[in-house]
Parts: C-alpha cells; structure tokens; sequence
C-alpha cells in the first residue's frame, strides 16, 4: 500500500522536470579564429530555449583581453520537432587588446555557460605606405528585412592620377541607391596622408538571407601614364526576418515616417461639379525616395479620382537622408451630399526601435451642395426692370427652355465633366506650352486699338451657323463640328480673331466650355475614342442664351425711358 503515494510522487517529478523550462548549452561562433591587435571581428553567443524568458549574457570575463566596440541582440522563433524554439542572439564586434594566444573565455546566461574558445592575435604590422587603397566597409552587418544598410567606399591614394575607373556594387536581390555626391578630403591612415574620395550607397534586400558585397575594382593610371590597381575585400551581412508575420504587414522600412495633405481650394462652399486638389505627401528618414510606397485612395461615391504621376525629393540634411514622395489627386465631385474620405494609413518598420509603426491621416467628411445656376446671372434677372408684353412673352419661351435645359444639364453634367476633366489633365505638356504662347499673342493682339464702330450681328447668319454646328454635333461628327465651331463663333464674336480654339477659350470664358473643346481636340488627334457632341452644343446653346441676357435688359431700359 506504500508504494502507490511513492510511485505518484516519482510521476509528479518526472512531469516538473519535462514542463520546467530547458534550456540549451550557449553556443559560441566568431567569425575569424584569428586576427590582429586592433582589429575587430564578430563573436555570436546564441541560447535556444523553449521559454520566451530571456536572461543577458554575462560579458565582463571578455574585457580582460578584448575591447567590446558593439553588442546588438536578435530575438527569433523556429520550429523544431513540432515545438516552437525561442532564440536569443547577441552579436558583439571585438577586438583583441594584446598579440599572442587568447582564450574566449566561458560566457554565462541564466546559469547555463558556453565552451570556451582559443584565438589567435598577431600583432600589428608596422604601417606600410600603400600607395592605393580601396575599401568597402558596412555601417552593420545584420539587420531585418527591408531595412537599409549603409555602404561606404572610400579611395585612398597618395600619388597623382591621370584616369580613374570604380565599379559599381551590385548583388542580386538587393536594391543598391547611391547617396549623395562624391566627397573628397584628406584624411590619414596607418600614420599616412591619403586624399580619399567617398561614394556612401544604400542597400536593401526585401528577403532574409546571407549575403556577400563582391570584391570593388579600380583601375587607372598615375601621372606618368603606368596602370595601377586595387581591390576591397568582399564583405558578408545577414538579412534577418521580421517578426511573426509583420513582413506582410510593413509597406516601408525607416527611421521616420509621417503623412501630410494639403487641399487646394478650401473645403468651404463645395457644390456639385467643383474639382479639388489633394495633395498627399509621404516624409521618410534614412531611405531614397525610390523606395517609398505609392500612396492610393479608396473609391469614394460621388468622387471621380485622378492621380498625377509622383514628384519625388531627397535631401541629406544633418546627416540623415530626408526624402518625400508628393502625389496630387485631382478629385471631381459628382454628386451633392455628405462624402465619407475614409483613413489613410501606413505600417512601416522602425529601424531604429525595431518595431512596427503606423502613420495616418484622419478621415475627412465633405460636404458637397446641390449644382445651381450661375449667381451673377441669378443676381442680374433679380435687378432687371419690368418688361413689355412681347418681351415678357419671349422671356417667358426662354425660361421654359432654360428649364429644360437645366434639368437635362443636371442629368449628363457628372459624367460629362468627369471625362472632360480626365482628358484635361492628362494633356501633354507640349501642349500646354503650346497654348500658353498662343494665349500670349492672344493678349498681344488684345492691346491693339479697337475699331471704335460696333459690328451688327446678322440673326440670320447666326441662326444658320448655330444650326449647322447643331447638326454636326447631334450625329457625333468631330471633324464638321470643328469647321462649323469657328464659322459660328465668327459670327457670335464679330470683329475678333478666331483662329484656335484656344481664342474661343478665351473669348467665352467658360471653364466647362474649356474642357469640352479640349475633349473635341483630343478626339481629333485619337479618333480611336467615341465622341459625343450633345455636351458640347448644349454648353454653346447655354452660352448664347446668356449672352442675350443683357442686350434684352439694356433694350427694355431704353424703351421704357422713350415711353
């Protein structure tokens, strides 16, 4: 009967030790067995332990023969046998203090010490005048994925040259962006004046893995025409994973990163048919602006979307690498009422903490009124004075027809715009210089006298006009509509040069009208494109109506003082 509380108290034990946490001997791996005074190498301790508990190594037996320049730590999680493994990797850079055999003495963490480790260090060789050195070396050699590196050539040379030739580094699966200019100055090494010339570059490797900077060349010749060389040492670094599954969450990797917009016009008194430009910019430290992610808005109801292509910037200011990545967004509103412009964000990895962050702007509400009429027209029928029976009766058929037509407008004017103002914004900028010098001899020509006799307009010459544009316009015919738009707009605008389009643009200004005949050019250049007349004879048809607008005005002012 004694044996059974015995035999439970064995399984009780036996259940501690396997549940307690195991912790594996500290391993210990250098990057060199051996080395010289004063030069540093790499030494890796490394715990694997079914705990996430992380204890720190002790390092203070290093310090008697060797000086510690860095000490940097990298947590990571792998699956072993089906059971998840924590490790602790702490990478150090040091270098030996005194010549001779040395021991890496036995490293501690949590109770648990490594093997020791034999190195040699030669002592240091008396300074040799090189004539020509090259050298390559990493601002650190580990860092996770996506983070950038820094790269430093440098050229050291003591005698005149004549011609000079670096390669570039390259290495597959890593973007490599120099920075910055060349700089040039002197500096003394192994107690020798050298100028050097610098080249800093960036490199970033998106997936883990080792990786190796191949060897750099150079080639020249001194002053006296002979051929000289020399070669950097090939330089290792290790692209480590992110985290869990961060990788597929960060967009960006950097040591800063913030989100501006500016707006332009203001937000106040939006009406259906306005266009707004939103300018979104994207500010990262330490990165080129190469790498900084393209920035896109969510479709919004009621909001047509034009993205412009990006402007990208860089500078080097204190030291650090400030870029931006400015995109403008050309945004159409198309209907009236509250528009929800949901958050933006942006996840990125701080390469400085080493954890994720996150970068926003709020969301932003618009609200957008109804389209109305032109209030300086509104405004003008208010102050008009009473009319005849017969100009009432015309005035009257004109309202009704202005009804119409603004019902129909409210109809097709979203769409209409929306594809007037793509085709705008998207013209070339030949084109536009084009306009601008035209519109410089259209002013020119605008400071010559005027004739000083009023030209009549022939109502039945403008009614045939307008009728024969009509017609082109209503059977979709671009090429006739351009003929018949510049015989009609001679006779609306007697006595002025109509020769472009762009003069009508002027003479009209009409923004709407504008984007119509910019719609008509571009269908003649890309006839592959259907077109559709009825936007723009409505938009003429709405130009001349209020055009007659105040003749009828100052007519009836005239005649009610004859009466």
């Amino acid at each position: 009967m004694a044996r059974a509380p015995l035999n439970q108290i064995i399984q009780v034990l036996v259940l501690l030790v396997l549940t307690a946490p195991v912790w594996a001997a500290v391993q210990l791996t250098t990057s060199y067995d051996q080395g010289q005074v004063g030069n540093p190498f790499e030494l890796i301790i490394e715990v694997s332990q079914s705990s996430s508990i992380i204890g720190a190594p002790e390092l203070e037996p290093l310090q008697q023969d060797f000086k510690i320049h860095s000490n940097k730590s990298v947590y990571l999680t792998e699956k072993r046998a089906g059971r998840t493994v924590f490790i602790s990797r702490w990478i150090l850079s040091l270098s030996p203090k005194r010549a001779g055999d040395l021991i890496i003495p036995a490293i501690n963490v949590k109770g648990e010490s490594s093997q020791p480790l034999s190195f040699y260090a030669a002592a240091k060789p008396k300074p040799k005048a090189e004539p020509l050195i090259l050298q390559a070396q990493l601002d650190t050699h580990d860092a996770y994925q996506g983070s950038p590196i820094r790269l430093n050539v440098k050229l050291y040379y003591s005698l005149a040259l004549q011609s000079a030739e670096l390669t570039q580094p390259r290495i597959d699966g890593v973007n490599i962006e120099p920075i910055g200019n060349q700089l040039s100055y002197i500096e003394r090494l192994n107690q020798q004046r050298y100028q050097v010339i610098e080249q800093q570059y960036l490199l970033q490797a998106l997936n883990p893995g080792r990786y190796q900077i191949p060897r750099l060349h150079f080639t020249g010749t001194d002053a006296t025409g002979i051929a000289i060389t020399s070669q950097s040492a090939p330089v290792e670094f290790e692209i480590l994973p992110l985290p869990g599954k961060l990788s597929n969450q960060v967009q960006l990797t950097a040591t800063e990163v913030r989100i501006e917009q500016h707006w332009q016009p203001s937000l106040d008194r939006l009406r259906a048919g306005d266009a707004l430009t939103r300018t979104i910019t994207v500010i990262a430290h330490g990165i080129p602006a190469r790498w900084i992610p393209d920035i896109s808005l969510p479709a919004t109801e009621g909001i047509s979307v034009y993205p412009q292509p990006p402007q990208l910037d860089q500078n080097i200011l204190n030291n650090v690498l400030v870029s931006s990545k400015k995109t403008e967004f050309k945004l159409l509103l198309t209907q009236a009422g509250n528009h929800h412009l949901a958050e933006l964000s942006l996840a990125w990895w701080d390469s400085l903490a080493n954890r994720v962050r996150l970068s926003y702007l709020e969301p932003t509400d618009l609200q957008v009124l109804p389209f109305t009429a032109d209030e300086k027209d509104s405004a003008l029928e208010e102050n008009q004075p009473p009319l005849l029976a017969d100009e009432r009766s015309s005035v009257a058929v004109s309202s009704r027809e202005q009804t119409a037509s603004a019902m129909q407008w409210q109809a097709w004017v979203w769409a209409g715009i929306a594809l007037i103002c793509a085709i705008g914004w998207s013209l070339s900028q030949q084109r536009s210089k084009r306009v601008e010098t035209e519109l410089t001899t259209l002013k020119q020509a605008a400071l010559q006298p005027k004739p000083m006799t009023p030209l009549s307009i022939d109502p039945a010459r403008q009614h045939n006009s307008f009728s024969e544009l009509s017609e082109a316009c209503e059977t979709n015919n671009p090429e006739r509509a351009y003929q018949c738009l510049f015989e009609w707009a001679a006779v609306h605008w007697p006595g002025m040069r109509v020769r472009t389009l762009e003069d009508i643009q002027e003479l009209a200004k009409d923004p709407t009208l504008t984007y119509l005949l910019k719609n008509l050019q571009h269908q003649l250049q890309d006839p592959s494109d259907s077109w559709h007349g009825d936007l723009l004879i409505e938009r003429i048809r709405r130009l001349r109506q209020q055009s007659r607008r105040p003749q009828r005005s100052r007519e009836s002012i005239r005649v009610a003082v004859d009466d």
